[in-house]
């Protein structure tokens, strides 16, 4: 499998928001710094987070998904990092640098920023953090919102990170995220439900260092 497809099979929905008091809308930074700022700026100022993931990858050639679980991992500084539990552990880390994936006997494999791929997932890293003003230049943002339930919708805009990337959803719940959805089409897509999610973790220098770079 390539290595994007492992980022995309981990990284975090195929829920919709049924009964919605608002369809989908542009999102703007207008509405950012206005009626979204509070969500918005909560969901930015969560620091560090860690939760429990389920992931279901669908292909066109199955016809179940593979299922597969994990931790999450979200540092503002170090970035994302994924540890996939079951018979094949490993570690994917999305950061600045690009993306690094780890597997259980400590062997790397690297993609920098600067290649196709590694530069395609460092995009994602503004998503993570809701960095608004560096989610803009890179993505057409759409958003909806009912009651404490809330959905963004990202496209990029570079047709080369949209092949990469497909439709990037993201559904939460209050201040906590609850599903990711990766879509590149009707019969091929990933998508995360994220359970447990704790915010303001405090990782020691042991799980720095073993989750990410």
């Amino acid at each position: 499998m390539k290595p994007l497809a492992c980022l995309l099979l981990g990284l975090a929905a195929s829920v919709v928001l049924r009964g919605a008091d608002s369809a989908l809308a542009p999102l703007t930074p207008a509405l950012v710094a206005g009626e979204w700022q509070p969500l918005i700026g909560a969901l930015a100022s969560k620091g560090s987070v860690q939760a429990d993931f389920t992931e279901r990858r669908y292909f066109p050639f199955r016809t179940q998904p593979t299922v597969l679980h994990g931790i999450l991992r979200i540092s503002p500084e170090r970035g994302l990092s994924l540890q996939y539990l079951g018979d094949e552990p490993n570690i994917l880390v999305a950061d600045p640098s690009g993306l690094l994936i780890r597997d259980a006997a400590g062997r790397s494999r690297e993609l920098p920023a600067d290649s196709h791929e590694g530069g395609a997932i460092a995009s994602l890293l503004p998503i993570m953090r809701f960095d608004f003003a560096a989610l803009f230049p890179r993505f057409d943002v759409q958003a909806q919102r009912s009651g404490d339930t809330w959905r963004f919708e990202f496209t990029p805009k570079d047709p080369e990170a949209a092949k990469a990337l497909g439709l990037i959803t993201v559904v939460g719940t209050g201040t906590a995220v609850r599903h990711l959805q990766f879509r590149h089409s009707a019969n091929q897509r990933v998508d995360i439900d994220v359970e447990d999610p704790r915010s303001g973790v405090a990782f020691n220098p042991a799980e720095l260092a073993q989750f990410f770079r």
